[in-house]
């Protein structure tokens, strides 16, 4: 079986104003993908049984409700950790990311298997679909942003990242062992979705401070 049911701790993006600073949080963007809204609707469906409403069986006990659970409308792997600026640093910090990935050609990669990740605060998990082939391209996109983050005098990526899609996004509060209920619900059903997921190419690494978005192509010159 393809599933990876382990929990790490993994950056989620905060997105807010912080006294005269806002988060922000850099990831290559993946573009509107039917594959990808299909096996997050496949997860959800395994983790939140849908029962007909004819049947008078009860609700399994080891389900979720369906409202811990959303799928996340916009996928994407992450880059840095939650992270804050001063507002007077944020375009300068946009035009030396622009800058760091000069050069550097899309991406491809393609998908291996269902992993559960928590946030570092543990009171979100996530459900996702982590990347197999072209790990190394994505670490090379790293290493650039890294270097601009310690620059900033901002936290370094996690040193063993396991580069991911999340796909569905649970609320853990009163919900404990709730990652580990998802990772025994999700079986041969989504291994079949994953074996038919096809590669991926990624065009643009995007750049988020509270709610402006800066977009960077790949391979512009």
């Amino acid at each position: 079986m393809l599933i990876d049911a382990i929990i790490v701790l993994v950056g989620e993006q905060d997105a807010g104003h912080v006294r005269g600073g806002w988060s922000g949080h850099v990831y290559l963007r993946i573009g509107p993908s039917t594959q990808l809204h299909r096996l997050a609707l496949a997860c959800m469906d395994a983790i939140c049984p849908r029962l007909d409403s004819s049947s008078s069986s009860a609700k399994p006990a080891d389900t979720l409700d369906l409202e811990r659970v959303r799928r996340i409308e916009e996928p994407h792997i992450s880059l840095t950790r939650p992270f804050y600026l001063p507002e007077h640093q944020i375009a300068g910090f946009v035009r030396e990311l622009e800058s760091c990935l000069r050069g550097l050609a899309p991406l491809v990669v393609g998908f291996e298997r269902i992993s559960t990740y928590e946030n570092e605060k543990q009171d979100r998990g996530f459900v996702a679909v982590d990347v197999g082939y072209g790990e190394e391209s994505v670490q090379r996109v790293l290493d650039r942003v890294d270097r601009l983050m310690a620059k900033f005098g901002q936290r370094k990526f996690f040193r063993a990242p396991r580069f991911h899609v999340s796909l569905l996004s649970v609320d853990l509060a009163l919900a404990d062992g709730a990652m580990g209920k998802i990772g025994a619900a999700l079986g041969a059903a989504i291994d079949e979705e994953i074996a038919h997921l096809a590669a991926m190419r990624i065009d643009e690494v995007e750049c988020v401070f509270g709610n402006k978005k800066f977009g960077i192509s790949l391979g512009a010159e």
